[in-house]
């Protein structure tokens, strides 16, 4: 599981490693990977496709699933995330380049559309991007999970070349309030679209136009919509 943070990466680990019956793990850097991984094994990582860690992916039999979804969702729910998890500053071993003072910023703040049009930004955006562009890759999108997860898991699983009796139960076993429940509370509100309540229209064009090659490379755009300051702040204010 290579993606982009927020993308629900968190939750299809946990659901192929039941259905599949794998090991697995979740770490911020290739350096912590084993040089002989087991033989059923899946691990999530927010990491940039390099020629050293594609090497190692092949070396080893590796096959990469890489998830997109909307950047503007993505960016929210980081937002909401740093709130509760540190661990945040160590995703791409710092290239995000989070300020310490985003957390607790509102999505219709200055700070918050700084950060989403900022250097940083784009590269933890441009995680998902780089792997969906690689055509042995196996993509799934976070929307298309949520819609439909038994047709979406199974789709995952055939494209890896195996099959599976135990889906519809880790599916089960892995319901999104059992995120909700975790300590530093990895899953927030889950709901793909939110971002239009959230964020005004000319900051979202803003956003949009400082990531145009991933929203492109992805497939995501933003069609006219409306909300006010206001509204889009109360919303935040009830939800967060």
């Amino acid at each position: 599981m290579i993606s982009t943070p927020r993308c629900g990466n968190t939750w299809v680990r946990h659901v192929l490693s039941e259905a599949l019956d794998l090991e697995q793990i979740s770490v911020h850097n290739p350096k912590d990977l084993p040089r002989v991984p087991p033989e059923r094994f899946i691990f999530q990582l927010h990491w940039y496709r390099r020629s050293d860690f594609v090497s190692y992916l092949r070396e080893h039999g590796f096959r990469t699933v890489t998830i997109a979804r909307h950047p503007l969702d993505v960016l929210l729910s980081v937002l909401q995330f740093i709130r509760f998890e540190p661990q945040t500053a160590r995703w791409l071993e710092g290239d995000a380049e989070i300020p310490k003072t985003l957390a607790g910023c509102a999505p219709t703040s200055r700070e918050f559309v700084s950060y989403a049009s900022s250097a940083g930004a784009a590269r933890l955006l441009s995680v998902s991007s780089q792997w969906w562009a690689d055509p042995e890759t196996i993509k799934t999108r976070y929307e298309d999970l949520v819609a439909d997860p038994n047709r979406e898991f199974a789709r995952i699983i055939e494209a890896l070349g195996l099959a599976s009796e135990k889906l519809a139960a880790a599916i089960a076993a892995n319901p999104f309030s059992r995120l909700q429940q975790l300590p530093n509370r990895h899953g927030w509100q889950g709901r793909p679209g939110l971002w239009k309540q959230l964020i005004v229209p000319l900051d979202a064009w803003r956003i949009c136009y400082s990531n145009r090659n991933v929203f492109r490379g992805l497939g995501y755009g933003i069609r006219p919509y409306f909300v006010t300051r206001r509204a889009a702040s109360r919303r935040w204010e009830a939800l967060a």
